[in-house]
């Protein structure tokens, strides 16, 4: 098959306008002899991101959304305009090296069992960050989420924390804000993203999808920089406390089990998340010496997870 081009990159974002021009100038200035294509959406932006798009990189295509459709359903109004080799989701607040496509794309040439790679994901200071990553589960996350893998290594949660990212490393799934996938691969598919997800779970949904046609999933040592919560911080500040953007995570858990393991792992999630929060009030009681706000908070979360599971008829529709 021809393609137009070696990449299509895909990024989404909504009222981050430092952040798009920032992540957009990182990959005008890639050293690389790659055809590339990049598609940009705009959720419905008030900030002058659309208008500063399309007036400092009119090689983008630019692509107006009238509403926030997420993050899935916007790489989704995207995909269908790739016409590259590989497909790169890369998230507005990720930043690419001036190698990057070219010693990841040269990999993937390289390597044609793989479906999907990841890079090494480092914050602003190098501060690393879960790059290469394990499928969830209910037990292997309520592990990572009271960093019980830390203190007994035995146990394995969403990331190995002895991994040596200095090396290419075959993972389950990598992260959305990197993610380069082979076009023929995604094809084999019949669709991009799932779109009961607004957001969260799109990526590691992707990669199980294809790990199911034979498709396997790296992690490349090469460097990424990625801030995190761009635009999950816009939501938040939309809302008391932040609780939208928790409704959101725990939406598409419930979601993500029920699409690809069925009802019985949904209320194992449900029963392992009760449990945290139980964890939670007993750390919390014994550090503080009370009861108090803290306890109530929790009781809070957890009545607010199950209010998520109700409404998501046990991860069988999505609410958003």
């Amino acid at each position: 098959m021809t393609y137009e081009h070696d990449l299509s990159i895909i990024v989404v974002a909504w009222n981050v306008v430092e952040l798009v021009d920032e992540c957009l100038g990182h990959v005008r200035d890639s050293q690389d002899k790659l055809r590339k294509q990049v598609l940009f959406v705009d959720n419905g932006s008030t900030d002058g991101t659309p208008e500063l798009v399309a007036e400092r990189y009119p090689e983008v295509t630019l692509i107006r959304a009238d509403t926030n459709l997420g993050f899935i359903r916007a790489n989704n109004l995207a995909y269908p305009q790739a016409t590259g080799r590989y497909v790169l989701m890369l998230n507005s607040d990720a930043f690419v090296g001036p190698a990057t496509f070219e010693r990841t794309v040269g990999f993937m040439d390289e390597h044609p069992r793989f479906g999907v790679l990841g890079c090494r994901l480092v914050g602003r200071d190098g501060t690393p960050q879960p790059s290469a990553r394990n499928f969830p589960t209910p037990f292997r996350s309520f592990v990572s989420n009271l960093s019980l893998d830390r203190t007994f290594r035995f146990l394995r949660g969403i990331d190995d924390v002895d991994q040596d990212l200095d090396a290419v490393t075959e993972c389950d799934w990598v992260s959305g804000c990197y993610l380069l996938a082979r076009k023929t691969a995604l094809d084999e598919l019949g669709w991009f993203l799932t779109e009961d997800y607004f957001m969260y779970n799109d990526d590691n949904d992707l990669c199980l999808r294809l790990s199911r046609k034979g498709w396997k999933t790296v992690c490349h040592p090469e460097k990424v920089v990625h801030i995190g919560g761009g635009n999950a911080d816009q939501l938040g500040e939309l809302t008391a406390g932040g609780r939208q953007v928790d409704s959101l995570a725990v939406e598409s858990t419930y979601i993500y089990y029920r699409r690809n393991y069925g009802l019985p792992r949904v209320l194992s999630q449900y029963g392992w998340r009760m449990a945290y929060r139980l964890a939670r009030i007993v750390k919390r009681v014994a550090r503080a010496g009370h009861r108090g706000a803290p306890v109530s908070f929790e009781l809070r979360s957890a009545s607010a997870e199950t209010e998520v599971l109700l409404r998501t008829r046990f991860g069988r529709r999505a609410v958003h």
